[in-house]
């Protein structure tokens, strides 16, 4: 057995959920902008309270876990980002790097080849992809700007390679299939490329000049953490980017959430719709049926 403690928690975890007969999903759902009212979208579900579960970390033990099928798909929901605001997307002191995205690699182990993860963020004024507020951005790449990584120390684990490839992480197949659904549904879609930055700190007009000519069309605080985690277990990756204003300064965090509040509706029947392109995903990735 290996002697990493994210391969022993994943294990110990793993193995109690598997106790419980969840269904086996096609899809993780995490959800960085709120649960909202997806998880009443499900049909056959179960809710666990993590802290029930053996082998979660301290962060992720008041959360909940949501089991069950959207339409027919079998899907995982869980909310993005524990812990106090002053720390922001990053680990208290004294927490192993990859705890804060433990519940990739534990969707991963239970037989998730998908995640579809959504956040907030800000647009930046690029030149050539200007990419409107209100809006929700597709990731197609990234660009870690947050000098942060959760794998960090972990040389020994056997849940995947120490350098992931990421060329192949953002799902083109399943973003075709969002942007089709989106304009069906009337739902404003872009892609976009993400810059992953480090808070909890609002940001400065020069870092927005930069990072847009670093290639970036929008900025997501601690995107990197799920993002590198998903790599690393080898799920494959639809990022979901709640475009909240146009990132022109305006430092005006209660606006920003009202506007991610106010997209929340479309971006869960976004979701919804998605169900049976999770599971065609899923299939393509080469899941087999349990």
């Amino acid at each position: 057995m290996s002697g990493c403690k994210l391969d022993e928690a994943v294990g110990k975890a793993a193995a109690e959920l598997g106790s419980r007969a969840l269904p086996r999903p096609d899809a993780f759902l995490f959800l960085g902008t709120g649960l909202g009212m997806l998880p009443s979208k499900l049909s056959r579900s179960t809710r666990v309270q993590l802290g029930r579960i053996g082998g979660v970390p301290k962060p992720w033990r008041d959360t909940i876990l949501v089991a069950g099928f959207l339409g027919e798909t079998p899907v995982w929901v869980m909310e993005d980002a524990p812990g106090a605001p002053e720390h922001g997307s990053g680990e208290a002191h004294g927490e192993a790097p990859w705890v804060r995205a433990f519940p990739c690699w534990l969707a991963a182990a239970a037989g998730a080849p998908v995640c579809v993860h959504t956040s907030a963020g800000l647009a930046l004024e690029s030149r050539t992809n200007p990419v409107p507020p209100l809006s929700l951005a597709l990731v197609k790449d990234h660009i870690n700007l947050s000098g942060r990584t959760p794998l960090i120390g972990l040389g020994e684990s056997k849940l995947g390679p120490l350098f992931p490839d990421q060329s192949r992480l953002h799902l083109e197949s399943l973003r075709k299939a969002a942007l089709a659904r989106g304009a069906r549904l009337g739902v404003p879609l872009v892609e976009a490329i993400a810059a992953c930055t480090l808070g909890p700190a609002l940001e400065t007009p020069a870092e927005r000049m930069f990072w847009a000519r670093a290639g970036a069309d929008v900025a997501v605080q601690g995107l990197e953490m799920p993002l590198l985690a998903a790599a690393h277990s080898g799920l494959a990756m639809l990022a979901i980017v709640c475009v909240t204003d146009a990132g022109e300064g305006i430092d005006d965090m209660n606006t920003m959430v009202r506007n991610a509040d106010k997209m929340a509706p479309a971006l869960e029947d976004l979701i919804a719709s998605l169900a049976p392109d999770l599971a065609k995903a899923a299939n393509e990735l080469g899941v087999e049926e349990v």
